[in-house]
């Protein structure tokens, strides 16, 4: 009789958990928002909110050769993660994927300590909830840093994002 409510239950939780994972099915777009919260010359870390078909919180490790102001491309991404707590069929869920390739290619250098804009697109794969995914996608984002002159030196005192982000699973 317990083996039997047992297995009940696991047979309505995954009836529950099919067709959420199915509303999702396809190519899911959103536009990202956010800042970049750390970063090194190999590494930038970003979080934010999505919009649109799967919106929620999202969270980018992007790591790249070092960068080259002069180069094209400035960088090329070699690895790092990615995540996005949405919901799928009205159960919250995390979407994740791995940064497969891209680039990061500088925009505007920033002349006399201006800001300076890059523009950041990545390859994901392995995309799909709670790690288990196969699917794919894009990150596609301007990244500007914000800098001032201080004290004869330029600093940068922050960092934004916008962009586009495009998840197949």
């Amino acid at each position: 009789m317990r083996l039997r409510t047992i297995t009940l239950m696991a047979i309505a939780v995954l009836a529950l958990a099919v067709p959420a994972v199915a509303s999702a099915a396809g190519t899911n777009s959103d536009t990202i928002s956010g800042h970049e919260y750390y970063y090194t010359s190999t590494d930038g870390r970003f979080a934010g909110n999505a919009s649109g078909a799967l919106p929620g919180g999202w969270n980018a490790d992007v790591q790249h050769t070092k960068l080259c102001l002069s180069c094209i491309p400035t960088a090329t991404i070699t690895g790092g993660s990615f995540s996005l707590a949405t919901a799928l069929g009205g159960v919250p869920t995390l979407v994740t994927g791995k940064f497969t390739g891209g680039t990061v290619q500088v925009i505007d250098k920033g002349a006399n300590c201006t800001n300076q804009t890059f523009a950041v697109d990545g390859v994901l794969g392995s995309v799909g909830p709670w790690s288990s995914g196969h699917g794919s996608g894009t990150f596609r984002a301007t990244l500007t840093h914000y800098r001032t002159p201080i004290l004869g030196s330029c600093v940068t005192y922050g960092a934004s994002v916008t962009g586009a982000l495009s998840l197949s699973f």
